[in-house]
């Protein structure tokens, strides 16, 4: 079967992953490569390796792997990136420093952790017949066939953190909800909401092509992809 766009790659995941740590920076008001770290945060410096950083910040190797989605093994790391030092939401017993933290609980499976203890609700962000499902590691969220020139709705009310291209998603539009939860919505035609503005639930964020093709659209719970079917309500 012939690969399309869609078929996201290792790479192309974690191209994904490292946008979305950058856009939730800039939310945060600032960037990856300068400006002030947020808390709970470590810009990664010349010489730094995974391995340093957790024994730098009293956790284990494994903890900052389980709190950043954009690293799936200790040697993806970049100058200028910001790493999760902390958990999302709250504090960790620190690690005992050798390697294994006091009470470091597995992983619910490889593609994604537990969501946030805050829920949401979402309404579907366009027509259309779902085509591909939520499986990871191979797919992090559903494909939706979309007639021709159908527009794409915001999921619920946030705001636009990224608008532009992304190789693998096409035209990307992320709006973050709140702390905890954002939405993606790639391989868009043309984007309807500018960087920064408000959206409200069921506004239009963007537009498909002149044929019909495939939205690409992802939950994320703190930073983790989760199931969209979970919070979208029933179809008819």
């Amino acid at each position: 079967m012939t690969q399309t766009r869609h078929d996201i790659e290792p790479g192309r995941r974690r191209a994904l992953g490292l946008l979305l740590a950058a856009a939730a920076a800039v939310a945060a008001g600032c960037g990856t490569t300068g400006g002030p770290v947020p808390d709970g945060y470590y810009r990664v410096e010349r010489g730094d390796t995974l391995y340093s950083i957790a024994r730098k910040h009293h956790r284990s190797v494994r903890e900052l792997t389980r709190w950043n989605s954009d690293i799936t093994s200790p040697g993806q790391i970049e100058v200028g990136q910001l790493v999760r030092v902390r958990p999302p939401g709250g504090s960790a017993p620190a690690s005992t420093g050798t390697g294994q933290a006091v009470t470091d609980t597995p992983r619910a499976d490889s593609g994604s952790s537990r969501p946030p203890a805050s829920g949401i609700r979402l309404q579907w962000p366009a027509d259309g017949r779902v085509t591909g499902g939520y499986a990871p590691p191979a797919s992090k969220g559903l494909r939706i066939a979309v007639p021709a020139n159908g527009t794409v709705r915001a999921a619920a009310a946030g705001r636009a953190i990224h608008v532009g291209n992304l190789r693998g998603y096409g035209m990307l539009v992320i709006v973050k909800h709140n702390d905890d939860w954002l939405t993606v919505y790639g391989n868009l035609d043309q984007p309807l909401v500018t960087e920064g503005a408000s959206v409200a639930a069921g506004q239009e964020v963007g537009r498909m092509g002149a044929s019909a093709s495939e939205l690409h659209f992802e939950v994320r719970g703190n930073g983790k992809p989760v199931d969209p079917m979970a919070y979208l309500p029933s179809r008819g």
